[in-house]
Parts: C-alpha cells; sequence; structure tokens
C-alpha cells in the first residue's frame, strides 16, 4: 500500500527538500516510483527537480483553493526525473496561510481522496518549516512524518514542538498518523553533533534512524545541477548514495527491490 510521509520539521533550513529528492532517487534506483508534493511556498522541491513554472501552470496552492475530491490528479505533472511525479508550488502558496476558510485544513486530504495512487512506492511532501495551516492540511492527509533534522540544539528543539503537533493532529484530526522516523541529516564529527545525536536516540530511541546523512558537498553539487544523487558521480556520491538507499529500508515503504 502506498505511504503518504510529510518530511518536517518545525526549524528551516534542516536539510528537508534534500532528503526528499535523495530519498526519492533511492526509490526510483530500486524500481519504485514516486510522487513528490511540494507544500513549500519556496518551491526549492520544485526547483530541485529542474522544473520552471510557465504561466497559468497549476500548483499546490490551486489545488488548496479547491474543495473538490480527486483534484491532485489535475495538478501532478511528470518531472524531468524518470520515476518521478511532482504537484510543484511557488511563493503563491503563502497566500494560503491567511485563507479563513474553516475547511482548509481538510483540503489535501481531499484532493486525493479516491485517487489510484497504487503505481507510486510513496507520496512525499515536502512541508513548510512552520506550524501554519499548509502544514496541517498535510499532517490531516499524512499516514506518517518523517521528521529530519540537524544535530544541534535548535533541530532537536524543532522535533520535540513537530511530536507535540503529531500527537495533537492524530487525537483530534487524523487518528492514523505517526511519528515513523527522525532522521539525522548533514552531521560532522563534532561534539556538538555527537552529543546532540545521542540526546535524540535516548529521548526517542528506535524511532530515530540507524542511517546518518553526512554533510558533504557532493549533495549541494548535485542538487545545484538538478539531477538525482543516484546518477551524480562527482565527490563523495557514492556515500550519500548508500545512506538514501539504507534510509528506505528503515522506512515503512513497500518497493520492487525490496519486496
Amino acid at each position: 500500500m502506498t505511504r503518504m510521509m510529510a518530511f518536517a520539521n518545525q526549524k528551516g533550513g534542516v536539510g528537508k527538500t534534500a532528503t526528499a529528492l535523495g530519498l526519492a532517487s533511492a526509490i526510483v534506483e530500486l524500481g519504485g516510483q514516486v510522487l513528490l508534493v511540494d507544500a513549500d511556498q519556496q518551491g526549492n522541491l520544485t526547483s530541485g527537480l529542474g522544473i520552471e513554472l510557465t504561466e497559468g501552470q497549476l500548483t499546490t496552492f490551486d489545488m488548496l483553493r479547491e474543495t473538490r475530491e480527486g483534484v491532485a490528479a489535475d495538478v501532478v505533472v511528470a518531472s524531468p526525473w524518470e520515476g518521478v511525479d511532482v504537484i510543484p508550488a511557488d511563493d503563491q502558496l503563502a497566500a494560503i496561510e491567511v485563507d479563513g476558510s474553516s475547511d482548509l485544513v481538510f483540503r489535501m486530504q481531499a484532493a486525493f481522496e479516491g485517487l489510484d495512487i497504487s503505481a507510486y512506492s510513496a507520496v512525499i511532501f515536502d512541508c513548510p518549516p512552520n506550524l501554519g495551516r499548509v502544514l496541517y492540511s498535510v499532517l490531516i492527509a499524512a499516514d506518517g512524518v518523517v521528521a529530519i533534522t540537524e544535530p544541534t540544539i535548535d533541530g532537536v528543539r524543532g522535533v520535540g514542538r513537530l511530536d507535540q503537533t503529531i500527537r495533537s493532529v492524530a487525537k483530534r484530526g487524523n487518528p492514523k498518523l505517526v511519528l515513523d522516523k527522525i532522521v539525522v541529516n548533514r552531521r560532522r564529527t563534532t561534539k556538538e553533533h555527537q552529543w546532540r545525536e545521542a540526546e535524540l536516540r535516548q529521548a526517542y530511541g528506535d524511532v530515530v534512524a540507524t542511517t546518518v546523512i553526512p554533510e558533504l558537498a557532493a549533495r549541494q553539487d548535485a542538487h545545484s545541477e538538478q539531477v538525482p544523487i543516484h546518477k551524480f558521480s562527482r565527490g563523495k556520491a557514492l556515500t550519500l548514495q548508500r545512506a538514501y538507499r539504507d534510509l528506505v529500508n528503515e522506512l515503512p515503504l513497500t518497493i520492487g527491490a525490496l519486496t
């Protein structure tokens, strides 16, 4: 069954988008297909796939303005990356946060209602780094959350706030929602990073992924060239390729080569 996962942290700059792209690359490498949903007004996921929006192209903003069930089907487009489709976004999405409609937080769920998403191994939402209405809308629709964090004090606090939000949404709007994994990202060999990672593991146990994504220039280089990390060969790309593939194995996904 296709899992819908929100990649989130209530602190920005922790590498949510890069991790979503890296995981999508790994899933395709393993024989699966992915639908990425850009739910961040910065649109970095969209641009990271090499997509330039054209005038009149539908985006996440248009999807969340609708109340019609299944409207997501009208917004999905194929990306330049093989095996990856996307619902793109741009800065128009910021306007949704001030939309006063009482049903707004349920519109993402409605957008996917009745759709056959079985062709995808995963639907991955790249979430905004704030506790706003767009994030709530994603959490109402998602099956699980993957919390992405740097091993810093602000990143760890962001995970804590996100965990509280997940518990609140599970009680009041989406009882199936769980914290799938916490992924330590951009780790360096400093005492601060070692301490904060240990802090996370003590607090959350096995929910913290064994796989750690290291801070390597190859990731930014691949992102700048808008290519999947598994198609990138310079620097220490192989280390990142292995890390993202290992991470796939830790998530509740069923993918061709893993079955």
